[in-house]
């Protein structure tokens, strides 16, 4: 028969028991809880990574005008060194082509603006990515060549092909002439130095853009491209960089003539589109 203290013991042992198990009833998550709880977090995660995106491609838009910039003083402070002439736009003279690396590395190329303006930007020169050993490191994000939305060809890191992101404009200098001063341009505010170059992986602003020799060193608007939303960036001969639509710049796949608002040719007058 329990004694009165054996009941005491057992009464308190029970009332503890139901104390913890009172505790974790209020701890524990029901499953309606943490269904709730997983779509709050899914309703977050809709909202911020769309905002994310968002600023990330603001910060690559901000980045790309910066290098641009960068290329467009660096082209200035080598006209005022050389008696304003400009460095040459590719290997081959007056040519809209590509560049294997045997050609950026080659002695001739000194003068193309690849191996001279990085002197002026405080970066390496493409020359000295031409070794295969450190040719991949062309192609590694921050590099100032590099529009930072670029997408490259596959293996492009082990290709015999230099690929350009940003290019010269190739209607600058043209034939039989090696270089131009920078002096001569006629319309500087509107007349494009550098562009945001169409890569193969790129899609084309009009139908009718060209569809070969992409990532090559000089280009104009048959291969310009708009990387940031629906706008590309440009710098212009008087020094400053802007970002322009499609629309804006390629014309039934080529240079709109008469040329207004953006400028190809170191005289407006020339038709960009019949000159090499």
């Amino acid at each position: 028969m329990p004694t009165p203290c054996s009941r005491i013991a057992r009464h308190h042992r029970t009332q503890a028991l139901a104390q913890r198990s009172a505790t974790c009833s209020c701890l524990a998550f029901t499953l309606i809880e943490l269904l709730v709880v997983v779509a709050v977090i899914g309703v977050l995660s809709a909202m911020i990574l769309p905002a994310l995106g968002k600023a990330k491609a603001t910060a690559r838009k901000a980045s790309c005008l910066s290098q641009l910039k960068q290329w467009n003083f660096a082209l200035i402070m080598f006209a005022h060194d050389n008696e304003d002439f400009i460095p040459r736009e590719s290997f081959i003279p007056g040519g809209t082509t590509i560049n294997l690396w045997a050609q950026v590395r080659n002695p001739l190329a000194h003068d193309v603006w690849y191996n001279t303006l990085p002197d002026y930007a405080h970066s390496r020169r493409a020359s000295a990515y031409a070794p295969e050993a450190v040719r991949a490191d062309f192609y590694k994000p921050g590099n100032l060549f590099h529009c930072p939305s670029a997408t490259f060809p596959k293996g492009s890191g082990v290709s015999e092909i230099a690929y350009f992101s940003y290019a010269m404009n190739s209607k600058l200098i043209l034939n039989p002439f090696r270089s131009i001063k920078l002096s001569s341009v006629l319309e500087p505010a509107s007349t494009v130095t550098f562009l945001d170059n169409r890569l193969e992986n790129d899609p084309k602003v009009d139908e009718k853009q060209e569809k070969d020799n992409l990532g090559q060193p000089s280009a104009y608007a048959s291969r310009f491209v708009t990387r940031h939303g629906q706008s590309g960036v440009l710098a212009f001969a008087d020094g400053h960089v802007d970002q322009l639509s499609g629309p804006e710049v390629v014309h039934d796949g080529w240079a709109a003539f008469p040329q207004t608002r953006v400028i190809w040719t170191v005289d407006p007058g020339v038709d960009p589109n019949r000159t090499n």
